[in-house]
């Protein structure tokens, strides 16, 4: 079975050689590697190119450049199209993998034939610790226990470190939205409404660098819209795919919402404006016929029923109150 690993290259200069020896020395022996140079400024793709050259494993790498910059998304479909894997694997080229890491996944995937394996990861370079998986190693299966993992942040939204069936990614069209960042999050959500099977590895297999002058950990106005966007691209992908509308899946696009309008209203620099684009998009974008919401968002959902003034405050006090008793700890996100 063979593994395509995707990494996009751009203006990492400081870190691509240390991701690049990671997944040329891999356990695994079946795997191409594409590096998609997406016209960084800086020497990030000869210390690629250096990198490649002096291992004994260059022949399994494919180098494939953009005319100009486009982005993560459109360098990880780049990616997805020129790929000749069994799975794909998707590696951001400021983190590095374990030696065993493509070993252990592709392992677990060819033995339940999944949709896609997940395994865990650490965190470096930063105190601050995201979201982990939070399954026991082995195999989950049917898409409404998958949906419920996801809608309980048991796994993971980053489309990093899962190995992915390339024909399942084909035959779902599950591509990544241009123009955007947080594009791993309708990524991982469409996932979710579709895979039958996941295959898990509870062990660190990727090393997360969460440095201060990436993508992630910046904040920003253009971020905080990109996560406004990112709720119509959702209930785009839910009306367009009636058939992926349960219960669960509705519940879950409830949830992104006020979880999006919490990083809108404490991160957007008390901007006024855009926390009512936000609202006024979270009330536009709903789907009908009303579904049999998760606790938190059947109450959150009160607010539909109330004019826009109150419901907006209703919306905001209950986000408020959930994120102090978070912070307290006496809750979770779900």
């Amino acid at each position: 079975m063979k593994v395509s690993i995707i990494i996009p290259i751009y203006n990492v200069e400081q870190y691509v050689g240390r991701c690049i020896k990671s997944v040329l020395n891999q356990s695994y022996p079946d795997i191409e590697v594409l590096l998609i140079d997406d016209c960084s400024p800086d020497g990030s793709m000869q210390v690629a190119l250096n990198t490649v050259a002096n291992h004994p494993r260059k022949d399994c790498v494919r180098t494939i450049r953009h005319s100009h910059n486009q982005g993560l998304s459109c360098s990880r479909n780049t990616g997805i199209d020129a790929a000749t894997g069994d799975y794909l694997y998707f590696l951001d080229s400021d983190d590095y993998i374990s030696t065993d890491a493509i070993e252990l996944l592709a392992t677990q995937a060819l033995q339940y034939g999944a949709d896609f394996a997940i395994g865990n990861y650490t965190v470096v370079g930063s105190n601050r610790r995201p979201p982990r998986l939070e399954i026991p190693t082995g195999i989950v299966t049917g898409n409404e226990e998958i949906m419920r993992l996801f809608y309980r942040e048991q796994w993971y939204v980053m489309a990093w470190n899962k190995l992915v069936k390339t024909s399942f990614i084909k035959r779902h069209k599950l591509y990544f939205e241009p123009g955007i960042v947080h594009e791993d999050d309708p990524w991982s959500f469409k996932i979710a409404t579709v895979a039958q099977s996941m295959a898990v590895v509870n062990k660190p297999t990727l090393f997360y660098d969460m440095r201060e002058g990436s993508i992630t950990a910046k904040s920003s106005q253009w971020k905080l819209q990109c996560r406004i966007k990112v709720l119509g691209i959702l209930h785009d992908y839910l009306t367009a795919h009636p058939e992926v509308q349960t219960d669960l899946s509705i519940s879950t696009f409830e949830k992104f919402k006020w979880l999006y309008f919490r990083f809108v209203y404490y991160l957007g620099n008390n901007d006024k404006a855009l926390l009512n684009l936000a609202y006024d998009v979270i009330c536009q974008k709903r789907i009908a016929p009303p579904r049999r919401l998760q606790p938190t968002e059947r109450f959150l959902a009160l607010h539909y029923r109330m004019p826009r003034q109150l419901g907006m405050k209703f919306y905001e006090y209950i986000i408020r109150l959930k994120f102090k008793l978070l912070k307290l700890g006496i809750t979770k996100h779900n």
